[in-house]
């Protein structure tokens, strides 16, 4: 008899929220939004001089739409808690939650450098533009790219080089479309390529921890 397994598994969560009104709405918002009195100050990390990042309370704003963004947002990481963990609502609602939310605009070359979010559970990045349609250069269109969390892969050869996605050990690298959203661990090391284009790219990201109500 044999037990084939997928050990240390990596979940990620990409979808189409399906909310571009919504998503334009925001971006509305985040652009008003793009002045001194938002920018983070302190940041943990330092951002490249063309991304505006603004502080980590995002999600604490009572400016409309935010709180309808919130309560999508929340509602998509239940269902992803849900799915991962094996539990019910009820289960879900014995849990509480801090969070860190904040939005980022590029332009100009702007990029995120390699990073993770190690004080953090969950992460979700939500695409409000990606910029221009059809990016001149598509390696300067603001992909996200995730690299392989395991620190033993350092030998590649013809029997290990061509596994199938969820074995292998390749990047992976995303071009996200207006509204759509990805959860993924917060340990995972992400990029943020360089954007260069005529309309801004906006995302909002968030990282997630959580405890049990008493």
């Amino acid at each position: 008899m044999s037990d084939f397994n997928l050990l240390w598994s990596t979940p990620l969560l990409r979808t189409s929220t399906e909310a571009v009104d919504l998503a334009n709405q925001l971006r509305d918002v985040i652009l008003d939004c793009e002045n001194e009195g938002f920018r983070k100050k302190n940041s943990p990390q330092r951002s490249h001089e063309n991304v505006f990042e603004s502080e980590f309370d995002f999600l604490s704003w009572q400016r409309q739409p935010i709180p309808q963004f919130r309560e999508m947002m929340v509602g998509y990481l239940g269902n992803f808690l849900k799915l991962v963990n094996e539990i019910n609502d009820e289960d879900l609602k014995s849990l509480n939650f801090d969070n860190h939310c904040w939005f980022h605009i590029y332009r100009n070359g702007g990029y995120f450098q390699t990073h993770n979010h190690p004080n953090a559970s969950w992460s979700v990045i939500y695409c409000v533009d990606p910029g221009d349609e059809t990016p001149e250069n598509e390696s300067m269109a603001g992909h996200i790219m995730f690299t392989d969390p395991r620190h033993v892969n350092a030998y590649l050869d013809p029997a290990n080089n061509g596994m199938r996605r969820d074995m292998s050990f390749n990047a992976i690298r995303l071009r996200l479309k207006p509204a759509e959203l990805l959860i993924f661990p917060s340990y995972l090391y992400h990029t943020v390529e360089p954007y260069i284009g005529q309309r801004p790219r906006i995302t909002i990201a968030a990282n997630f921890w959580f405890g049990h109500n008493q």
